[in-house]
């Protein structure tokens, strides 16, 4: 599950594979905004719908809320009051009701469940949930307690430029060098560098800015409303109801510009019953936005300078407002050397999520390993030794020093009826398959847990018995 600023996805993992369940709408996303209407809570699209009718009684970027205090919000990006209790923040809907931030994002995740149990016909969900690299322990346990006081099975919560990484390389062993992953959300940017050794990602540097797709939605709102007032003599953000249309408007044109060359903004009676007509072509859209491209290409641009010395041969792109074709080319001109990732950037950092949290079902008693610790790196556990298993003379590698736990392993063994497993070249482990000989044909199931410890599965092809062997974990793994 992902609940980013502006959306949340949830995903699926399965059998090596990750997909974006779709909402009862259809939708692939569903808006992180809730709103308070005779004394209930609202979520998703009819939420959003609630922006405009009654902007007041509504508040989104709910994550953001969650991790800061009243002094830092920004304070255009809402239109509900806001009040800071103790540590949290509370919505004040409409000086009626009063619900502190935890509880408006635990109502995002029962959205999110409710959309899992609809499409994957259970109520039991195994989650991972993606958040952001430099969060807070406080906000960790508050996130979790949210997820799981809504109904989900929280397995670990991991960064989110992990989980787009994760995304790209499950499927295979990723080739060791340095990836940046560039986000780009509703209202805050990321730009982390990660080295990747052996399968193992370590965070090298990150930086954050308050910078994100709600800086294009006020600079085409700004023009529109310039264009309104001129034609018709007024002030139409002025009125908080009509301004949030504009908002609305600008917000699917951006959208819509992201694949289309041209959008239209059309708002019936959005001032004094006059009605908003403007076509917007995606050339005058980035000349808009321009400013706001700038200060995402600056942003980039430091961490570029300040690791230039490293060479970056990929660069992953996530965050919808990566989706606007002028931010993938500003990005792309400051990488010239290296590999862009752009796909679906909307979406992947929830598809690897629900690989994580795909491949930590399969191992009921692993623990969180993914904790991102003090010098940046994301903690694994790693096999202290190289594994062999012998049949005769014969030495067939089973797992290499240093491989990220758990892993398994399926290994084709040469005749023979005696196999010997080693650690290093010392034998840590001898079985022989009953009723077999020198000239079986063997397999080998082979799985070393998180703790080091390892259980193998000895089977003769031909005539189908399987020998179980268990070595428990060396001392001091």
């Amino acid at each position: 599950a992902v609940v980013s600023t502006q959306s949340g996805h949830y995903g699926r993992g399965r059998d090596g594979r990750s997909e974006i369940v779709a909402n009862s709408a259809g939708d692939r996303s569903t808006a992180t905004v809730v709103a308070h209407q005779e004394g209930e809570l609202l979520t998703g699209t009819p939420a959003v719908q609630m922006t405009v009718r009654q902007p007041a009684n509504t508040v989104s970027s709910l994550k953001s809320l969650l991790a800061c205090k009243l002094e830092s919000v920004d304070s255009a990006s809402q239109a509900c009051k806001l009040e800071q209790h103790g540590e949290e923040i509370i919505v004040n809907f409409n000086n009626a009701t009063r619900k502190g931030v935890s509880a408006l994002v635990k109502c995002v995740f029962e959205n999110l469940k409710e959309t899992a149990d609809s499409a994957l016909g259970e109520d039991k969900h195994d989650t991972v949930i993606s958040i952001p690299l430099t969060s807070s322990p406080e906000f960790k346990k508050t996130v979790k307690n949210c997820a799981i006081s809504a109904g989900l099975n929280v397995l670990d919560l991991i960064p989110e430029s992990v989980a787009a990484l994760l995304s790209l390389d499950s499927a295979a062993k990723p080739a060791d060098g340095h990836t940046a992953v560039v986000r780009v959300g509703g209202s805050s940017m990321a730009v982390t560098v990660v080295k990747v050794v052996a399968g193992m990602y370590s965070v090298v540097d990150n930086t954050e800015e308050k910078i994100g797709g709600n800086l294009f939605d006020r600079s085409v709102g700004k023009f529109l409303c310039d264009d309104f007032n001129r034609k018709n003599r007024c002030k139409v953000e002025e009125n908080p109801r009509s301004y949030s249309k504009v908002l609305k408007a600008s917000k699917s044109a951006k959208h819509n510009l992201s694949t289309l060359n041209t959008a239209e903004c059309n708002i019936e009676s959005l001032f004094d019953g006059m009605d908003l007509i403007s076509n917007l072509s995606r050339p005058r859209f980035e000349t808009l936005i321009q400013n706001d491209l700038n200060k995402i290409k600056e942003t980039v641009q430091k961490m570029v300078t300040k690791h230039s010395s490293i060479s970056i041969t990929r660069v992953v792109l996530t965050g919808g407002t990566c989706k606007v074709p002028k931010v993938q080319s500003i990005i792309s001109q400051l990488f010239p050397e290296s590999s862009i990732v752009s796909q679906a950037p909307d979406e992947i950092i929830s598809l690897g999520a629900a690989t994580h949290a795909g491949m930590l079902s399969k191992f009921p008693n692993l623990s969180a390993k993914s904790e991102v610790e003090g010098n940046g790196t994301v903690g694994i556990p790693l096999t202290p030794s190289n594994i062999e298993v012998r049949v005769g003379d014969v030495v067939t590698q089973a797992v290499a020093k240093n491989t990220p736990l758990p892993y398994k392993t399926d290994i084709e063994l040469p005749e023979g009826n005696v196999i010997v497993i080693e650690a290093d070249g010392k034998c840590i482990a001898k079985a022989e398959v009953a009723g077999s000989d020198d000239k079986s044909k063997v397999s080998l199931h082979f799985e070393i847990l998180e703790d080091c410890s390892i259980e193998a599965i000895i089977k003769d092809s031909f005539t189908n018995e399987r020998t179980a062997v268990h070595i428990p974990p060396p001392k001091g793994a």
